[in-house]
């Protein structure tokens, strides 16, 4: 599978998603919606890929929608085009956060508006010292559009979402108003070798149990606390037939490391 604005390497258990538009700051296109999309389909049926790392080529992660490309369409044509634009941008980030492998942003650069919406729909966020991250669509009368409203509340708090949204500022990652999001912050020419890390470690993990666990977790924030636990109980009493949660209990009684099939 060839692409144009994006690339795709698969490293062992882990594939690494890059976009490809360093000029343009990797600026969100249909082009590259459509591709990232290609990009997943492939991943979520490749069993021998457990863990995703998105990333961008140059100095941004991504910084935002191609705003060009909106501004080519006729007048009279633009509202509708816009708003077809930013349902499959809308759709694409909530199926990152609902994939069923985990998926970490390393965040290479500038991370802005929907390049923001892009992260917040990212399971693990680990960021190079020299990123900057925001929200700029105040800065030129727009809205959020690809679901900042509601994930960013929910991932940095109320207040940060407020003040990261009204004043449309580019903060530096080490911001304490990131900390809720970022897990990790490396030097900039760690960025590449500390994500490996973090992402073989998860591939080692049973898939089929990091799957229900994002799933769990995902759903937790909108449930009361005994509708969340009781979700986390039913699910507990499917996985205990699992052959990976067998599997696991078998290493451990018998001191070794476990062979998971997700499954």
């Amino acid at each position: 599978m060839t692409f144009e604005q994006i690339s795709l390497e698969q490293r062992g258990p882990v594939a690494w998603i890059t976009l490809e538009r360093p000029n343009d700051l990797n600026c969100l296109s249909p082009i590259m919606i459509d591709e990232l999309n290609r990009s997943l389909d492939q991943l979520e049926s490749r069993a021998a890929v457990r863990c995703l790392v998105l990333t961008g080529r140059g100095r941004a992660f991504c910084a935002g929608a191609d705003l060009k490309f909106i501004g080519a369409f006729p007048p009279a044509d633009r509202d509708a085009e816009t708003a077809r634009f930013l349902r499959r941008a809308t759709d694409l980030f909530s199926r990152i956060e609902a994939f069923p492998k985990p998926i970490l942003a390393a965040v290479n650069g500038i991370a802005t508006a929907g390049g923001m919406e892009l992260l917040l729909g990212c399971d693990i966020v680990i960021a190079a010292e020299g990123a900057r991250l925001g929200d700029g669509h105040a800065n030129y009368g727009l809205l959020p559009g690809g679901g900042a409203t509601a994930r960013m509340p929910r991932r940095l708090g109320l207040n940060h979402a407020k003040f990261l949204m009204l004043t449309g500022d580019l903060l530096s990652v080490s911001n304490p108003l990131f900390a809720p999001l970022v897990s990790m912050i490396v030097p900039d020419s760690e960025l590449q070798e500390a994500v490996d890390g973090i992402a073989s470690k998860l591939a080692s993990k049973s898939p089929l149990g990091l799957h229900h666990m994002k799933q769990l977790l995902n759903n937790a924030v909108e449930l009361t606390l005994p509708e969340a636990i009781e979700a986390e109980l039913d699910v507990n009493s499917t996985y205990s037939s699992s052959f990976d949660r067998n599997e696991g209990l078998a290493a451990f009684q018998e001191r070794r490391v476990p062979e998971f099939r997700g499954a």
